[in-house]
């Protein structure tokens, strides 16, 4: 379904750089109240400040929009209720959530630790279910808002996934398999959401030059892809802002990737001999 953003309420996870980051350019672009969060306070209170500077509607003076931290580790149950209970008593309620907090790792499966199987799940599905499971009453209350509807700011919940959740790729295994987790899930809660009003867009991007190489959780081997050049969070950004807006499902904001995607879905056998020359 098409929405506004402006004037919308959203909570939004993992914002200290990348897409994250970008995305809360782009939503304040749009007049959009945000909760932003992110484990490191300090990288939150500079993004707020360069949108205070940008945009003189989140003045903390005398502006109409509101921009608000909400630090802590989103694997917390304590970080995800405070998230939520920040949203209901500084913004009044809940019409957006993005789930775009994640970590990546690179290894064989036959040299993946535990600790990198449970950390990548915690981070990437667990606490993306627990934090759409938290925001379902607000956004049933948003659904429901006979001034939401006049305005057309209709509820969406945003799951950030991975072209690897929808192609496996040698040295991703862990990583693939908890995007591909919330590609499905993402589609779960497409059908079961629709009936309360609540739209829900799953995002694929490919390589896009953020931080994820650099803070890896581990990082034992990789693969040697061909020459690709990565596209900018902002980009990605842009393109996410414009799927809410239009009411889109799924987006793949990298030409490559939508290749791939292609390739599997009507050559898989093709593909898997491509994938085995990366192992």
């Amino acid at each position: 379904m098409k929405r506004i953003l402006t004037g919308s309420k959203a909570i939004i996870t993992g914002t200290s750089s990348g897409i994250g980051a970008a995305l809360v350019h782009e939503l304040a672009k749009e007049g959009v109240d945000m909760i932003i969060s992110a484990r490191r306070t300090e990288r939150l209170n500079k993004l707020i400040a360069a949108i205070q500077d940008e945009h003189s509607d989140y003045s903390p003076t005398n502006g109409v929009r509101k921009i608000i931290a909400a630090a802590g580790d989103i694997t917390d149950s304590e970080t995800r209720n405070r998230i939520i209970q920040t949203s209901k008593d500084e913004l009044g309620g809940l019409d957006i959530l993005i789930n775009n907090a994640g970590v990546g790792a690179t290894s064989l499966i036959e040299t993946t630790t535990h600790d990198t199987l449970k950390q990548i799940f915690e981070v990437n599905f667990f606490s993306l279910f627990e934090m759409t499971q938290l925001s379902i009453p607000l956004l049933k209350e948003s659904a429901n808002s006979d001034t939401n509807k006049k305005l057309k700011i209709n509820p969406i919940v945003v799951n950030l996934s991975s072209i690897v959740g929808l192609r496996g790729v040698p040295h991703y295994g862990v990583y693939g398999a908890a995007k591909f987790a919330v590609n499905g899930l993402s589609e779960t809660m497409r059908a079961e959401f629709k009936q309360n009003g609540i739209d829900v867009l799953v995002v694929c991007p490919g390589t896009t030059s953020t931080e994820f190489f650099d803070v890896l959780y581990q990082s034992s081997s990789a693969p040697t892809m061909p020459v690709h050049t990565a596209v900018t969070p902002e980009y990605v950004a842009s393109r996410i802002v414009r799927a809410m807006k239009r009411g889109q499902h799924k987006i793949i904001p990298y030409f490559q990737a939508v290749i791939l995607d292609y390739l599997n879905r009507f050559f898989p056998n093709f593909t898997d001999w491509i994938m085995t020359k990366y192992v």
